[in-house]
């Protein structure tokens, strides 16, 4: 029956759905674009807190000089808005952190200062965990190639020694800062430790730096110059904060 046959050919060559061979196609190109606009989004906002920070340095960073001068205007904006200035910080404390940009000490002075040693070391150990954490997202999800373009062969290091000694290694290099800040949050990023991990072994290793800087904080009241800031307690931090890495470091390698 040639009929019969010729419908036979038209039908075997005809497919049967056309829309499910340019699924996988339709799929990946959704994937790209998603990565694009993730781009794109994460450049947009590192430009607009680059242009900020060029604002702020132009007119110059303040110092310890200039909180301690300036104790009346900040407690007065502190008795009008604990939660409001507090929450300033809590966000500046983590914007800087996630960017890597200066003044978290001076942050953290100045939550010593108005907050006390307990609220003030809270404020600025989450905050500065919750910006490394930022970094630590925006390198896996937003920046991963240009990372390891950049700081790809340092990458090997840090997997073989979280290999090694899994969140021990990340905990070590909080207190004993081997690798610069900036630098290991974004590399970590690239790495295969889980976020929430991440995030609790920074908040416990940044603990002990976090409460020396706010402790020199709260020397800070009734201060007029960076003079009257050295009594022996806040000697005593300092020192601790100083010799805090390299007996981290040395501990590390005899247990090694």
């Amino acid at each position: 029956m040639p009929d019969a046959s010729r419908s036979q050919e038209v039908f075997a060559r005809r497919p049967a759905h056309p829309g499910i061979s340019a699924a996988p196609a339709c799929a990946s190109e959704a994937r790209t674009t998603g990565r694009s606009i993730r781009r794109i989004a994460g450049w947009a906002l590192a430009i607009l807190v680059l242009a900020g920070l060029l604002a702020v340095g132009w007119s110059g960073w303040p110092g310890v000089d200039w909180l301690a001068a300036r104790q009346a205007e900040l407690r007065a904006l502190h008795a009008a808005g604990p939660w409001q200035l507090g929450c300033c910080l809590f966000a500046l404390m983590t914007l800087l952190c996630a960017f890597a940009l200066p003044g978290c000490s001076l942050v953290a002075l100045a939550a010593g200062m108005l907050y006390g040693f307990t609220a003030g070391t809270l404020i600025v150990l989450i905050g500065s965990t919750v910006g490394a954490t930022l970094a630590f997202l925006a390198a896996r999800h937003l920046w991963r190639d240009a990372v390891r373009e950049r700081w790809g062969d340092r990458l090997a290091g840090i997997e073989a020694g979280l290999a090694r000694d899994g969140a021990y290694y990340l905990f070590f290099l909080r207190v004993a800062p081997v690798i610069p800040f900036g630098l290991l949050n974004p590399l970590l990023g690239l790495s295969a430790m889980p976020t929430h991990r991440f995030f609790v072994v920074s908040l416990l290793g940044m603990a002990a730096g976090s409460a020396a800087y706010v402790y020199a904080g709260t020397a800070l009241a009734g201060a007029s110059s960076v003079g009257d800031l050295f009594s022996p307690g806040l000697l005593a931090a300092l020192a601790a904060l100083a010799l805090l890495p390299p007996i981290t470091r040395a501990v590390w390698r005899r247990t090694r």
